[in-house]
């Protein structure tokens, strides 16, 4: 048995994502109570379809908005996590990072060299 089999964990770590990044589809976000006792805080916490959930900090939500705007707009989308040294309390350590997946409009080239018509 392994650690993580005998102590599971409800949200998702970097060590989740060290050796391969996660591809995952957004279900919802909610601000939740995360941590234990005296060191619990209220933290936006994103959902995932088929996923354990993972704990948002700054850095990760300015990429959803850029890419996705205002959070009720997120389910649906899908997301690229990976893993990346980071700073944290002045360590270096490692981190969860977002990348959105968008879906890139067709250049002039791709359409036979013709813009898109609107309809």
């Amino acid at each position: 048995m392994r650690k993580n089999e005998a102590f599971p964990v409800k949200f998702l770590k970097s060590a989740d994502a060290r050796n391969k990044p996660i591809f995952a589809t957004i279900s919802h976000m909610a601000v939740e109570l995360v941590g234990q006792g005296a060191d619990q805080k209220k933290k936006p916490v994103l959902y995932l379809e088929d996923r354990k959930p993972m704990v948002l900090n700054a850095t990760n939500w300015e990429s959803l908005e850029e890419a996705f705007g205002d959070s009720d707009e997120w389910p649906g989308h899908k997301i690229k996590i990976k893993c990346e040294r980071t700073q944290f309390q002045g360590k270096t350590t490692d981190g969860l990072r977002i990348e959105p997946i968008t879906v890139k409009p067709a250049s002039k080239d791709e359409l036979g060299g013709e813009a898109p018509i609107d309809l």
